[in-house]
């Protein structure tokens, strides 16, 4: 139990270093891509081009979690990620912005699977949907925790009285920081954590050796419960909707609504403290009454918040309905991963959460470009009405089609 809870603690301050610069990329990207003369698809493709990896890679990863352990994953994955944030670093132009995202895909192929799993196997069903809160509460501190700094160093380092750098090379400095931080994960994991696949059934870890027929075995691994290739196809739609204004949404709160990106910036602030604080306290509502309903509040709430974009005339009411928003979700995310998990055999637990990561995945590779198309084919609004659409969707399809095992 105490060594448990020492990795745990341990894979949780990983989380938050390797975490430090996602929110920099969800938010900065899109505005070093348009300085460097991308287009809105061009940026869309951007930002899908790294989930696109993930998708192709981490079923694959699954099954390599069964078979030789999670811990190898992990470590390689945060060295991909130090890797990609060395790559933005030195990046000069969209190409270098290609290949950082590249090397990003590879390494979060890797780490969340090999993640997702060393907490289920270091926690229980009744513990799952809270110890899954721990671990997204503590990428959301790091993504805040990165995102401040690192508009803040841009604002600094604009400013006349320290040379007026732009912004490309403000943002070279940044993330020449972040790559430190991913070095400091991967040498935490490296020392701290040791193999958990052991503790991934009951059984003893010999039972788990491939058996003389294994191609059948193997077979078997890929296939799932119709509950499950339901909830994977809903998780295809819901993270599509939540991905289709990423390409837009800076640009269009900078066009619109403010021309302070420090106090866009700030507006993102109460989510990212509902984020930070919620996951590990809510996580364990599903593990009370049921992971339906946190996911079913999540999407609608996540829909009303959408379709209030376009019609807002300040930030600040946008910056409640974004922590509201957060707060659902703080609930909603560990209920899902829980759910996945529930529905999975203990023997290809790294498989079916190889595939649901995937899912997951192939939504962020659909969204940003159909947001991207949406918006140079037509316009803004058309972005937000059809994430708000296929949220409203996929909080009917679990409500008429979702059913949860017992636990």
């Amino acid at each position: 139990m105490g060594q448990s809870f020492t990795s745990l603690r341990k894979l949780r301050l990983s989380v938050l270093l390797v975490s430090l610069p996602l929110g920099m990329l969800q938010l900065g990207l899109p505005l070093v891509a348009r300085e460097m003369g991308a287009s809105a698809l061009v940026t869309g493709g951007l930002l899908s081009v790294s989930a696109l990896i993930i998708v192709a890679v981490q079923p694959v990863v699954g099954l390599g979690l069964d078979r030789f352990g999670r811990r190898s994953f992990l470590i390689v994955g945060l060295l991909g990620y130090a890797c990609s944030n060395a790559i933005f670093g030195l990046a000069s132009g969209i190409t270098g912005l290609f290949l950082a995202q590249l090397a990003q895909g590879i390494g979060a192929g890797l780490l969340w699977v090999a993640a997702l799993a060393i907490v289920s196997d270091l926690s229980s069903a009744d513990s799952r949907g809270q110890e899954y809160g721990g671990i997204e509460e503590m990428s959301i501190r790091g993504i805040l925790i990165g995102t401040l700094a690192g508009f803040a160093v841009f604002y600094l380092l604009s400013r006349d009285a320290l040379g007026g750098l732009p912004l490309v090379t403000s943002w070279r400095i940044v993330f020449l920081g972040f790559t430190a931080a991913s070095l400091l994960a991967a040498a935490i994991v490296w020392r701290g954590i040791p193999e958990s696949l052991q503790r991934s059934s009951d059984r003893p870890r010999k039972a788990s050796a491939v058996p003389k027929d294994q191609p059948v075995k193997l077979e078997k691994k890929w296939r799932f419960s119709s509950q499950l290739y339901i909830v994977l196809g809903i998780v295809i739609l819901t993270a599509s909707a939540g991905a289709i204004i990423s390409p837009i949404l800076i640009k269009y709160l900078n066009d619109n609504v403010s021309t302070n990106l420090f106090g866009i910036a700030l507006a993102f602030l109460p989510a990212a403290l509902a984020g930070a604080v919620l996951p590990s306290r809510l996580g364990g509502l599903s593990d009370r009454i049921g992971r339906r309903p946190p996911l079913i509040g999540a999407l609608l709430v996540g829909g009303i918040a959408t379709l209030a974009i376009p019609f807002a005339q300040s930030l600040w009411p946008l910056a409640l309905l974004w922590a509201f928003e957060a707060a659902a979700f703080a609930a909603a995310i560990p209920a899902e991963e829980a759910l996945v998990v529930d529905l999975s055999g203990s023997e290809r637990l790294g498989v079916t959460l190889g595939f649901y990561t995937a899912a997951a995945g192939l939504g962020a590779v659909i969204g940003p470009l159909l947001g991207g198309w949406l918006f140079d084919r037509f316009d803004a609004l058309s972005v937000f009405g059809t994430a708000a659409s296929l949220m409203a969707l996929g909080a009917g399809l679990i409500l008429l089609l979702v059913r949860e095992p017992s636990r």
